[in-house]
């Protein structure tokens, strides 16, 4: 009940905001289906400060940008032969703007955009490109002790995908599932500031709906432990360590074997810091895949991302 006050306490006050929130667009982007390429969840980027709450009346706009490629097929957590397509690449955009609604309630609005997914199968490529989808959360701080050094975070919010059906490209090579889903959110922090250290905690959950083909895309389950540690001047050095896991899609009601993934992946990250910008590269490398069935696996990832924040009423 307390958060639903919030909630209508900051739509009173905030409501021709909320709506411009709400009509742009975690920032996270999976997508793989049945022979598929799985692309991983991006990573929080830009330090600690960019996943957790906002201060009343802070905007944060993250830009970011990432590649991923795979030409091995796996079988349970083993490589096995080729299948029929021989490799695949895709190259995604996102931007992510966040707004402190309250000083414990921030919401946050994510798009996404495939400027191409390929697949090569030898003798020609199957590509697809377009908007993914447009997701809306809002982030509620339960607990905070500057003190401690320690807060913890919860979030909820829905995803509206962008394109709803492309007839001529398979379902694991179009933008987006075509279908509504929903997200669960924790963030836990544990700061030594004496140090320059930090530990981070991050809990995504999402579920799908079918979308028009009767195609459903299995829930995924994301954790993310982050260590980070400040460096030389404003450069900080971020080590995550994440667990990757879906369940297996399905058809017309039907499981697909050959989908679903269990992945452990560690990503390496710099952030530099200038003024009001925050500059931010990352690489994914999985160094644990068991997927259900044979499927084609990405073999890393690598983005950049620019984060600006600002007090809006400063």
């Amino acid at each position: 009940m307390i958060l639903v006050e919030y909630f209508i306490i900051a739509l009173r006050k905030n409501f021709v905001f909320v709506i411009l929130l709400f009509t742009s667009y975690e920032l996270h982007s999976q997508c793989a289906c049945m022979g598929g390429a799985p692309v991983g969840a991006l990573t929080p980027v830009g330090g600690t400060t960019n996943i957790g709450i906002l201060k009343e009346g802070n905007l944060r706009a993250i830009s970011f940008y990432s590649f991923s490629n795979g030409n091995e097929y796996n079988n349970k957590d083993s490589q096995t032969d080729q299948g029929l397509v021989q490799s695949f690449n895709s190259s995604y955009v996102g931007l992510l703007i966040g707004y402190g609604i309250l000083e414990s309630l921030t919401i946050d609005t994510e798009l996404g955009y495939y400027l191409y997914k390929v697949q090569d199968f030898g003798f020609y490529n199957l590509s697809g490109s377009g908007f993914s989808h447009v997701t809306v959360y809002g982030k509620y701080n339960t607990y905070n002790s500057r003190a401690k050094e320690f807060e913890w975070t919860i979030g909820i919010g829905g995803r509206i995908p962008l394109n709803f059906d492309e007839v001529n490209l398979p379902q694991n090579i179009q933008s987006s599932t075509g279908a509504y889903g929903g997200i669960l959110l924790s963030y836990l922090h544990k700061g030594f500031k004496s140090e320059g250290l930090h530990f981070i905690l991050v809990n995504r959950a999402e579920f799908n709906a079918k979308n028009k083909t009767t195609y459903k895309y299995g829930s995924s389950f994301v954790n993310s432990f982050f260590i980070t540690k400040n460096m030389i001047g404003k450069l900080t050095g971020i080590l995550e360590i994440r667990s990757d896991v879906r369940l297996r899609d399905s058809k017309y009601g039907n499981n697909i074997y050959d989908s679903g993934w269990n992945i452990i992946i560690l990503s390496p990250q710099l952030n530099y810091s200038i003024g009001n910008f925050n500059f931010a590269a990352f690489f994914d490398f999985p160094v644990y895949k068991h997927y259900n069935g044979k499927q084609l696996t990405n073999k890393y990832s690598l983005g950049l991302a620019i984060t600006w924040q600002t007090n809006l009423f400063k």
